[in-house]
């Protein structure tokens, strides 16, 4: 299996993470976009999607933006303000640190996030996705 890696032009490896309770990681950049985009709020067994991600000005949140979904960290949050604003949705809950985000994703069931480099956890999922070379490519 492959990891999912994106290598920024500082050499910084972005890394998808779940927490090992989620069944169905997604599968596609459109699922990784309508999560983080607050447009799917659920896995598919139902539960409730809790999404952690640095504040914008992060090199690290600016490089998942622009590598992983093609959305920049401002245009993220327009939309997280205009579904929270509107009370239809949650924003994201932003962290400070690696290890803070390591720590919200094990602890946290059904939540997604993501940390520069390799992990290897057993509370957490690095994912693996077929569609690499796709996202590489576009």
């Amino acid at each position: 299996m492959v990891c999912l890696f994106f290598y920024a032009t500082n050499s910084q490896a972005v890394s998808l993470i779940v927490n090992d309770s989620v069944v169905s990681p997604p599968s596609s950049k459109q699922d990784i976009r309508n999560i983080f985009t607050l447009q799917q709020n659920s896995w598919p067994d139902g539960s409730r999607i809790y999404i952690f991600v640095f504040p914008d000005d992060n090199p690290l949140h600016q490089e998942f933006s622009r590598s992983l979904t093609g959305i920049f960290p401002h245009q993220y949050r327009r939309i997280w303000n205009r579904y929270t604003f509107s009370g239809t949705g949650i924003a994201p809950t932003i962290v400070e640190s690696e290890s803070e985000m390591l720590d919200k994703i094990s602890q946290t069931k059904n939540s997604i996030g993501y940390i520069s480099g390799e992990i290897s956890r057993p509370d957490i999922k690095v994912i693996n996705l077929d569609f690499i070379q796709e996202i590489i490519d576009e």
